[in-house]
């Protein structure tokens, strides 16, 4: 198959539905390889609580983003995103079928569509986990609890806010570091992208 004509495919869905052997099986059928979309099985270790594949199931289908991550280094959603990308793109050009397996659905939608809002600091953002910030008045959060960072949301950006649970620490201090770096409230770039089209905000990445 022309490799501009061969599909994405997505395996989503909720811990032990059987995502990770129907992408072995339609990755092995297809001539694919498998990208893995979750949070946790990038980290190394912790296999059984994350329900990884099998070291002989990796050797059946190539698999990437599992399994190759230091536990103390800190990775977002926009790592995973510049670091799967490329990966399709290359699976694509040599005629491989990209099938993206997991259930951490806000990395799945950083592939497909273009929802992510860019920041002046997010061209590498993978750093240890004790390491904060540069700027250490917005970035206190090592110091303040969720309630005291949501607090500091409403004052920033309420819009943005009453869109978010107090308790929803990593996306409350994702917003307040949006408004650090671009001097801009998270809700308008937001709406902005929203307003470009696309079912989440952003436009489609592939036919």
């Amino acid at each position: 198959m022309a490799s501009t004509r061969l599909p994405i495919v997505v395996v989503l869905g909720a811990t032990g539905a059987g995502k990770s052997k129907l992408a072995l099986e339609i990755a092995q059928k297809f001539g694919g390889e498998i990208i893995s979309a979750d949070a946790m099985q990038m980290y190394r270790g912790l296999d059984i609580v994350t329900n990884k594949v099998t070291q002989a199931e990796r050797n059946l289908v190539k698999h990437h983003m599992i399994d190759f991550l230091d536990p103390l280094l800190k990775s977002t959603v926009v790592d995973f995103r510049n670091q799967a990308l490329p990966l399709i793109d290359e699976m694509r050009t040599i005629g491989k079928m990209p099938v993206i397996c997991g259930g951490t659905n806000y990395y799945i939608e950083s592939l497909l569509w273009d929802v992510l809002v860019q920041t002046k600091g997010d061209t590498s953002t993978m750093e240890p986990i004790t390491k904060k910030f540069k700027n250490d008045d917005v970035n206190e959060e090592a110091e303040l609890d969720s309630k005291e960072l949501y607090e500091k949301l409403k004052q920033i950006d309420p819009d943005r806010a009453n869109e978010l649970h107090p308790n929803e620490r990593r996306k409350i201090v994702r917003s307040l570091q949006v408004f650090e770096q671009e001097g801009k409230k998270h809700s308008l770039l937001l709406e902005e992208q929203r307003q470009s089209g696309g079912l989440l905000g952003g436009g489609l990445r592939y036919p």
